[in-house]
Parts: structure tokens; C-alpha cells; sequence
């Protein structure tokens, strides 16, 4: 992907979090509590409620965003630049 294509695919922070709810809807979420695998989106609160005990879970839990205040699009763009190139960024450059 080009970065111009990246823009337009990504055009803002909406956007970013629409397509990494989707992954992780593909992927499936499991309760950390009972590990039921049936849960429904609470759409308020950006997070996932679990149908059997309750327990909510966010966008970001057990993904490789957790515990990060960063905004999607920051990661989105980091990781195009980190793939895009045969040699590696620093994390200084990026």
C-alpha cells in the first residue's frame, strides 16, 4: 500500500478504529473471565460485554494495543511505515 493509498483508505481516526473492530470481529473476542465467545458491542463505551457474565472487554484488550493511549491512526501510519520498506525504521525515525 502507498502512503496515498493509505490516506485514502485511513482518512482519519474513525476510520482506523472502524477497520480494527472489524479484524477483531473476524477474529473473535473470548472473556477473559468465563472465556464465553459470545459477546455484543456496547456501542457508548467502545467495548464488548460479555452475554454470559457481563464482564466487558475493550477494542484494544489482548491485541498489541493494549495498555497504549496513542490514537489508532498513530499506529496505523506506524505500521505502514515499518512494512512498507525493506530496510527497518529506528523508533527514533518513526
Amino acid at each position: 500500500m502507498t502512503i496515498q493509498e493509505f490516506f485514502k483508505k485511513f482518512p482519519d481516526e474513525a476510520s482506523c478504529k472502524a477497520h480494527f473492530k472489524a479484524e477483531r470481529d473476524k477474529q473473535g473476542v473470548v472473556c477473559k473471565r468465563c472465556q464465553g465467545e459470545q459477546h455484543y458491542w456496547l456501542s457508548t463505551r467502545d467495548q464488548y460485554q460479555c452475554k454470559q457474565c457481563k464482564y466487558r472487554t475493550t477494542l484494544r484488550s489482548g491485541t498489541l494495543l493494549h495498555g497504549t493511549q496513542l490514537p489508532y491512526y498513530y499506529w496505523y501510519f506506524a505500521i505502514l511505515m515499518l512494512t512498507s520498506t525493506k530496510k527497518s525504521f529506528s523508533a527514533l525515525e518513526v
